[in-house]
């Protein structure tokens, strides 16, 4: 499902234009499937109030009034914050066919008769954000910011917000908000998700966002590359366990990582790999923490990498690693391996020198290590997906955190084409950017997952599909997924663990081949 800016978004509507399809056949489209989405919400009796703008947005939001009252079955309100109507013949048509028991109040309402309107707003069960959608790109300015303010201050907790594609005081394509925004608790995406519905801080506004179908092909246009990670499009990429398998059908993986400070680090990632189906595990960790480790880990098979001295360098330390590489067809590097100079002349040895690698993932402390390097992308093996949370990109990019977070699909899609690798910059609404161009975000932006380990967990995730044989990208993208519902599955609820994690990732995995037409 592709993402959209505003510009495109209006090519895709121009396209449809040209195919013969009408702007008052979309909207009409658009009207009916507001209503339908908000009808099948509310009960008989419900007071829903409607709040339409001088635009489309704001006819989509009449026409779908328009349409609820057909049943009869609500107690509407309208108010119209424009003075334009009277100059809009297709606005006062939907007027007309509308009720005349429908209360209506105009923006000079807004200053008269203010007190009725409150008490109208503090009753309301769904509050209906028709204003501006994807057409705002400017500050809103008084008496119209004073008015939205007061409409928004007197509405009750309970009240369900919704908004019609984009919540007013949001901008579509960058994602930044108003000082004066609608926050909605759902936002109807009409016929594609925008980009600001996946951009912090306007995804937090933007509430849980569902796409309405109205009658617009989306075809595929070269220069739409921004694209909605979704159960259908990854699901039939799950991993088949056939019948008669051993576990030397299901990958072999490496992970080098560890420190006498994060032991568990890499335990969290083997133990997801394994819950995600991987057939088996080594772990490659210093000696001193080998008992501590195998007593978290017990499933995990150990290479023990001695400490580093005069008597044994780095080298000797990759050697140990190097001599059975070709026996696995995933590394992970990165785990709790600490950015000592010990750990950072081992990250040399392994990923820099002109040796086959398996299919690599680079995660933590190898990253911050890596971006100490000259050219690094230059010398590391391009099968390798990158795992950066926002502190390390900085790192990797010396862009600051504040640039990142504010632009995070581009930085992403930058550096991805820049280094040539697949990079996956957690966070909420996590970014997945392949080499290519093509960028990919998640749904998810669950709190829960915002504590230490659960980045381990999602290497975990994505090196365990390796193993499988699932293609980097697509690995990439179903690891995040699961990840995603993972976390899901947990709610919003604070003090979650990333151990926690682990126990519901067969659950999920097995909801999605149940999904797929899978029994086993």
């Amino acid at each position: 499902m592709k993402v959209v800016s505003s510009n495109q978004m209006r090519a895709i509507e121009n396209a449809a234009f040209k195919e013969g399809t009408s702007s008052e056949i979309l909207m009409q489209n658009a009207g009916h499937a507001i209503a339908l989405a908000i009808g099948a919400r509310i009960t008989d009796g419900s007071q829903l109030v409607a709040l339409i703008g001088p635009g489309n947005n704001g006819l989509d939001g009449l026409i779908a009034c328009s349409e609820l009252r057909k049943t009869d079955s609500y107690i509407m309100t309208i108010i119209l914050l424009t003075n334009t109507v009277s100059e809009r013949e297709d606005f006062l048509e939907e007027l007309d066919l509308i009720n005349s028991d429908v209360k209506i109040y105009d923006s000079l309402d807004c200053d008269s008769k203010f007190q009725e309107i409150e008490v109208i707003l503090s009753k309301a069960d769904v509050v209906l954000d028709a204003i501006f959608g994807i057409g705002l790109s400017r500050n809103i300015e008084d008496p119209l910011k004073a008015y939205i303010n007061r409409i928004i201050d007197s509405l009750s907790e309970n009240v369900l917000k919704v908004a019609v594609d984009i919540p007013t005081g949001v901008n579509t394509d960058t994602g930044e908000v108003d000082q004066t925004v609608f926050g909605a608790d759902l936002t109807f995406a009409l016929a594609c998700p925008k980009l600001a519905h996946f951009t912090q801080p306007a995804a937090y506004f933007c509430g849980k966002v569902e796409v309405l179908d109205i009658g617009i092909l989306i075809k595929e246009m070269k220069e739409i590359n921004v694209n909605l990670i979704t159960e259908s499009s990854v699901g039939p990429k799950i991993p088949m366990r056939p019948l008669g398998s051993n576990k030397g059908s299901f990958g072999k993986i490496m992970i080098v990582g560890g420190s006498k400070e994060f032991v568990g680090a890499p335990a969290l990632a083997g133990k997801a790999a394994l819950r995600t189906g991987a057939g088996l595990v080594t772990s490659a960790i210093p000696t001193a923490i080998s008992s501590s480790f195998t007593s978290l880990f017990p499933e995990s098979t150990l290479i023990q990498l001695p400490e580093i001295s005069e008597n044994n360098s780095a080298w000797n330390s990759a050697r140990y690693i190097h001599k059975n590489l070709a026996e696995y067809s995933v590394m992970l590097i990165g785990c709790g391996l600490g950015v000592s100079n010990q750990t950072t002349n081992i990250v040399e040895n392994l990923l820099i020198p002109d040796i086959d690698v398996p299919k690599l993932i680079i995660d933590a402390d190898a990253l911050n290590i890596l971006s100490r390097m000259y050219k690094w992308w230059d010398k590391v093996d391009d099968n390798a997906i990158l795992t950066p949370h926002p502190g390390e990109m900085s790192r990797l990019t010396s862009l600051s955190i504040n640039e990142i977070q504010s632009n995070r699909i581009n930085v992403a899609q930058e550096f991805s084409c820049k280094w040539n690798k697949i990079v996956v910059l957690k966070g909420a609404n996590t970014v997945i950017a392949s080499p290519d161009g093509e960028v990919w975000v998640s749904k998810f932006a669950n709190p829960a997952l915002a504590s230490a380990g659960t980045g381990d967990v999602l290497a975990g995730i994505i090196a365990g599909l390796l193993a499988q044989n699932v293609s980097m990208i697509d690995a990439a993208l179903l690891g995040v997924y699961i990840h995603g519902l993972t976390g899901e599955t947990f709610g919003k609820s604070s003090g979650l663990l990333a151990s926690d994690l682990l126990e519901s990732i067969p659950f999920i995995m097995d909801r999605l081949r149940i999904n797929k037409g899978f029994k086993n």
